[in-house]
């Protein structure tokens, strides 16, 4: 950092830190699903077109500490907030199996039935989890630049599908809700993910 006192205005110095910066639309979810989960021959895994996502924030709560008027605040325990996404809802089933919405749904009724209210999987069963990965890449979408996998992630809202009769111009789209025990990823320019290597990484 520079020990100039004055404000750096120049153009070309801003360009230079910036570059031709990031998109928000490059980037990729990759939904697996536990066994049972009818998505034919997609190698265990939802092909769906995610329209609007989120890499997740890091929070950690403060634990404040009142002290003599001023307030001291150490560093409490980590929070996963639920994780939400929108996806395209498509007329077109998965290969060998049931459409997006309809995936997402089975899975919800298998982890508790609306007619009978039981569940598919006994009280140890861990398998009606399973890992997502959110990926964004550069302009060009040739380089992965952050790649975050949500751990044990299960449906908790497929949301609802609006129908309106005056509706024009437009594809119908609906909210999820994930829950997931912890996060783990990694950002860098020229990352790999098959690699495993990373410039930084997050555990």
């Amino acid at each position: 950092m520079s020990n100039n006192s004055s404000l750096n205005l120049r153009l070309r110095d801003f360009k230079d830190r910036v570059g031709l910066g990031t998109r928000s639309n490059r980037y990729e979810v990759i939904m697996n699903v536990p066994g049972g989960i009818n998505v034919g021959s997609v190698n265990g895994y939802i092909q769906a077109e995610v329209s609007a996502a989120s890499l997740p924030a890091s929070v950690i709560n403060p634990i404040p500490v009142p002290f003599r008027g001023r307030t001291l605040k150490l560093p409490g325990d980590r929070l996963y907030a639920p994780w939400q996404f929108m996806v395209y809802d498509s007329p077109k089933a998965l290969v060998g199996g049931d459409s997006v919405w309809g995936a997402l749904h089975k899975w919800s009724d298998r982890i508790n039935n609306h007619e009978s209210n039981i569940t598919n999987y006994g009280p140890d069963d861990s398998s009606y989890v399973a890992d997502w990965t959110i990926r964004h890449y550069d302009l060009n979408g040739n380089t992965l630049l952050k790649e975050i996998t949500l751990h044990n992630c299960w449906p908790s809202i497929v949301g609802e599908v609006a129908l309106v009769a005056g509706a024009m111009d437009q594809l119908v789209q609906f909210n999820c809700v994930v829950e997931y025990e912890y996060f783990t990823g990694y950002s860098g320019v020229n990352s790999n993910p098959a690699s495993g290597n990373s410039t930084a990484s997050i555990t």
